[in-house]
């Protein structure tokens, strides 16, 4: 670890990649030839290695609030919390908090909050990808070792750029003109001068370069995944149909989804696999137990992606089943449950094995309920594997991700594919959900007809809410609601019972039913990045009030 920590260090370069003499230089006064540190294809694995353990091990790109900054886990985290699923009880230690009320954006300003952390975590993990890939053609060694650590580079790049102009402007369909994020390619020292944002259309243009860059080389070096925590061939893959799904390109998404779906030795999770055992909580004694559940380990034989989480690894507190896990009397979720919406647990049958991921309602509100897991519809998907040693791997993609979206690109083609995609939902519903067929045998249609609520009328109602039931924690929901263009609310009523969110928002007059493109759902550029890029200015930030 301190070996991959070095390569880092020597090629970190500032968020902003500009005026960066602050940060992280090898020599201040003479720039280090960083072809000489990657001069091997050895070396350029220990660099890439590095930027893997960038997205899990690290805590240091805030001075303070590094407990809700914890790589690729944390701000998938904020982008649950900050859509119409997943319920943030309380204040407690005050992580997420702000996200889930929307009071991040406005601290644009600060070096410790949301937007800052976004921006530079992403820019990094480019900054020393770029470095990786200077070395294409210069690096000794194995041919076709050096292809595949330089396709995951490519990936790596794709995966920050999707992340970053999906955090900082509305979603691609109607906004292809907007501005994006700053595209770099080559590598910066703390004298690179900044560049500006281009559009959003010229951000997916790079993006769809470096996925084709890697799947070419992915293919044309043949070795398999060392190590799960590596991108390969597959999850590139489905990283590429997560981009043609945003952008609409159904066919490409249906057919990348496809490819991921091929991995050897992959499978969907079965019914008895995807049954989660509830911890439990003493509210008298404070006393309580671990249970199990299938979205704490790689060993999981659905996962494509993920990082495999050593004790010595652990971040610990600053981590994301700190924030999930209630079932403790020691970490920050037992102060803030994270919940799914009543409405969300309501349309799971009795016969599904999800039901048990979360309480039902126990009758315990969140006005009654003062701490730990004992609350209405608290989730239990996500536990620690191993709560003393704080072990818990992180899981970045699973199979059952590409089921769906192959399914939904499907039944967007048109009527002639909708039995392929209602075969496909069937694959994935099937083990969950024993009457499963019986439910969706009848179902048609290529139309979404509603937005958070409303009854399935159509196939692609269904997929849509089985994505949202399946992936509920792991999608970044406000990404979802963005792209599907179908506008949202957290106030509703199901089956007597008002919403459980504990904030509707409702300081925002469209709370009944925000827009799909509303502006509180996207970061503001870091006021950091103004104030040290010469090609970003106040006039190239983000909207800040709502048209």
């Amino acid at each position: 670890m301190k070996k991959f920590r070095y390569i880092l260090l020597c090629l970190a370069a500032c968020a902003g990649l500009s005026g960066c003499g602050d940060l992280m230089e090898t020599a201040p006064s003479n720039e280090v030839d960083k072809s000489l540190i990657l001069k091997d294809v050895n070396a350029v694995k220990v660099a890439m290695n590095g930027v893997y353990s960038t997205m899990y091990n690290r805590i240091d790109f805030v001075t303070a609030n590094a407990h809700q900054c914890f790589g690729n886990m944390a701000v998938t985290l904020c982008a649950e919390v900050m859509g119409d699923d997943m319920i943030q009880t309380a204040q407690g230690p005050g992580w997420f908090w702000k996200d889930y009320n929307y009071e991040a954006r406005v601290r644009y300003t600060s070096k410790i909050w949301r937007s800052y952390f976004t921006w530079k975590y992403f820019y990094e993990i480019v900054s020393n990808v770029n470095y990786i890939l200077s070395v294409e053609h210069t690096a000794t060694g194995d041919e076709n070792e050096l292809k595949c650590v330089m396709a995951q580079a490519y990936a790596a790049r794709a995966f920050a750029y999707f992340m970053l102009i999906q955090s900082f402007q509305q979603t691609y369909k109607k906004h292809e003109t907007w501005p994006g994020v700053p595209v770099y390619t080559e590598p910066t020292t703390s004298a690179s001068k900044g560049k500006g944002r281009g559009t959003v259309e010229q951000v997916y243009t790079q993006i769809n370069d470096d996925l084709t860059a890697a799947l070419t080389r992915f293919e044309e070096c043949g070795i398999a995944q060392e190590h799960i925590s590596n991108l390969d061939y597959y999850a590139t893959s489905l990283l590429k149909a997560r981009v043609a799904l945003v952008q609409n390109d159904w066919p490409a998404a249906a057919e990348a989804a496809a490819e991921a779906m091929k991995k050897p030795g992959r499978s969907l999770l079965s019914r008895t696999d995807a049954t989660v055992v509830k911890g439990t909580f003493d509210d008298a004694t404070k006393n309580w137990t671990t249970g199990k559940t299938p979205f704490n380990s790689v060993a999981s034989s659905s996962v494509l992606w993920g990082a495999e989480m050593l004790s010595e690894q652990s971040t610990v507190y600053a981590s994301f089943f700190s924030n999930m896990d209630a079932c403790t009397d020691v970490y920050y979720a037992a102060e803030t449950p994270k919940c799914i919406s009543n409405w969300l647990y309501a349309q799971i049958p009795d016969t599904d094995v999800r039901k048990g991921w979360w309480n039902g309602n126990i009758g315990i509100p969140a006005e009654d309920w003062s701490y730990g897991a004992n609350i209405n519809y608290n989730q239990h998907k996500f536990q620690w594997a191993d709560q003393k040693a704080h072990k818990g791997d992180y899981i970045f993609m699973r199979l059952e991700e590409a089921y769906l979206i192959r399914a939904e690109a499907l039944c967007r083609m048109g009527s002639e594919y909708e039995d392929e995609a209602r075969s496909t939902l069937l694959e994935l519903g099937s083990r969950r959900d024993t009457e499963y067929a019986r439910r969706i045998e009848s179902l048609t249609g290529s139309t979404q007809t509603f937005a958070t609520t409303g009854v399935v009328k159509t196939l692609l109602d269904e997929i849509i809410l089985q994505r949202r039931i399946e992936l509920w924690g792991e999608a970044g929901r406000i990404f979802d609601i963005l792209r599907l263009a179908k506008g949202w609310t957290r106030y509703w009523e199901v089956n007597g019972e008002k919403s459980n969110h504990t904030n509707y928002l409702s300081k925002y007059s469209e709370y009944l039913s925000f827009p799909s493109d509303y502006l509180e759902c996207i970061m503001m550029i870091p006021q950091a990045e103004i104030d040290n890029n010469p090609n970003i200015t106040a006039a190239d930030q983000n909207p800040y009030v709502q048209s």
